[in-house]
């Protein structure tokens, strides 16, 4: 298991409105897809944060290739686009053996 910290960030001024539309729109997408979302977060600087769950590599490639091929994936893509700033990063973190999120 494996888990992924995701920060996005907004253009100057949007980090309300993206951390909207990622808690109504691309979480739950990707949580109906079998995305495990442990959390989310907002920053005063405009950054989103949100913190993925996986089994295992083959668990993120299925569960991004199932998201990817939605319907409604082209347009989340386009808005989310159109909110950031193009800066985003992606830390996988996997848990010690006594770590509690084991």
């Amino acid at each position: 298991m494996f888990y992924e910290i995701r920060t996005e960030h907004a253009r100057a001024g949007l980090g309300a409105e993206l951390a909207r539309y990622m808690d109504e729109t691309v979480i739950p997408l990707h949580q109906e897809s079998g995305m495990t979302v442990v959390g989310s977060f907002s920053a005063t600087d405009d950054t989103f944060v949100w913190i993925r769950r996986f089994e295992d590599a083959e668990d993120r490639e299925r569960v991004l290739d199932a998201v990817h091929s939605h319907p409604r994936c082209a347009v989340v893509i386009d808005t989310v686009s159109a909110l950031l700033n193009g800066a985003e990063s992606t830390v996988r973190l996997e848990p010690t053996p006594h770590s509690g999120l084991r």
